[in-house]
């Protein structure tokens, strides 16, 4: 049998508010990937109640109401982990689920290309009730202690370090679109050439410039966020290397199950390559900083990505980059319009965490060992 570290035992050791801060960012995903793409709101003129009552199944997909049930397992998780009690923490996710999902669907008949459905509402509620079943697993006192240990041994001692692990997590959301590049702040449009104002006497320069700074800054960006969140200076560079192969794990998986063979690497140029070599030249002397510091840097850093994202004078089309992918738009609009508004969102909490964790994390709680 495995024991807990002496500093862990000899310590008081605060209660983890993970589950609901992961549950407010969860919240956060539904809500954006609900009412995507935002726009072209209308009423239709029919009955506003009138879907509760449809017959069931009154429209009906397979892989809608499969992704309707995934969707919010960990919804699901984590209502049963805020539950104090463990009698009723399915029964409760299953009954926020359904509510939730319930508002959803009924400002979703307001949006063009949605329809209302109450077979969605009993997906969305089943889906929470499994993760509410799932949360009594992960709540065993074991799992519970073995969360706590890793928390006081390896995360920064502060509320923010839990904020700013979930807040990481939905940046692994942000890759979930394989036609733009891995940690690309823009994206070089397919299709016809389109005219713009260039600063520079060579306009591909330009353009070129403005894709590999962008990609760097944005590697610089969430290295640096990660290497706030460790605990001690020596597990930095194994925490940068994890969570960026983990994102590189995430952009081959969907580039594999939603791009055409032929364009498994769309993911990634010239450009990407040369600003990623640029970033991990720069973070090999940037993670030694002291913490807040690196807080710091990593908050311009992430800040001027954006700023690159508005200086690119180019536009998607939509037409030249369908071909690329093997499924149909419907069904692409669940990840692709998820990471383009999550990647949107995103940089402003890292850098407002960032932010924080400057003026408030004392260098003196870092250590080497």
């Amino acid at each position: 049998m495995r024991f807990p570290p002496i500093s862990y035992l000899a310590n008081h050791v605060s209660q983890s508010r993970v589950s609901q801060y992961f549950f407010y960012c969860y919240l956060l995903v539904i809500l954006t990937i609900s009412f995507y793409p935002l726009t072209g709101w209308r009423y239709t003129g029919e009955p506003i109640f009138a879907f509760y009552t449809y017959p069931l199944p009154y429209y009906f997909t397979l892989f809608d109401n499969l992704v309707n049930v995934l969707a919010y397992v960990p919804l699901g998780v984590a209502v049963g982990l805020m539950a104090r009690r463990r009698w009723y923490a399915w029964p409760l996710a299953a009954l926020i689920g359904t509510l939730l999902s319930g508002s959803v669907e009924f400002v979703q008949q307001f949006l063009p290309d949605r329809v209302a459905s109450n077979l969605d509402m009993l997906s969305n509620g089943f889906g929470a009730c499994i993760g509410g079943v799932l949360s009594l697993i992960i709540a065993n006192r074991r799992w519970q202690r073995a969360w706590q240990v890793f928390r006081h041994s390896h995360l920064a001692d502060s509320t923010l370090a839990e904020w700013g692990l979930v807040w990481l997590g939905l940046w692994f959301i942000t890759q979930f679109d394989p036609s733009v590049p891995f940690l690309g702040v823009v994206v070089a449009p397919r299709g016809i050439p389109q005219p713009f104002d260039s600063p520079l006497a060579d306009p591909a320069l330009f353009l070129s410039l403005l894709e590999a700074g962008g990609m760097m800054l944005h590697l610089v960006g969430v290295a640096l966020f990660v290497s706030v969140l460790v605990k001690h200076v020596r597990e930095v560079p194994a925490a940068i290397r994890l969570t960026l192969l983990a994102g590189l794990v995430v952009k081959l998986t969907f580039a594999g199950m939603l791009l055409q063979p032929a364009q498994f690497f769309a993911w990634i140029n010239r450009n990407i390559v040369i600003g990623g070599a640029v970033g991990v030249l720069l973070l090999w002397g940037l993670w030694q900083l002291h913490r807040r510091l690196r807080a710091m840097v990593g908050a311009l850093a992430l800040a001027a990505a954006v700023a690159v994202g508005w200086l690119w004078p180019l536009s998607p089309q939509l037409s030249a980059t369908l071909p690329l992918f093997r499924w149909n738009y419907g069904h692409l609009m669940h990840f692709n319009g998820l990471a383009s508004v999550i990647g949107d969102v995103w940089p402003y909490g890292a850098v407002l965490i960032l932010l924080w964790a400057a003026l408030s994390m004392a260098n003196s709680g870092e250590h080497w060992s």
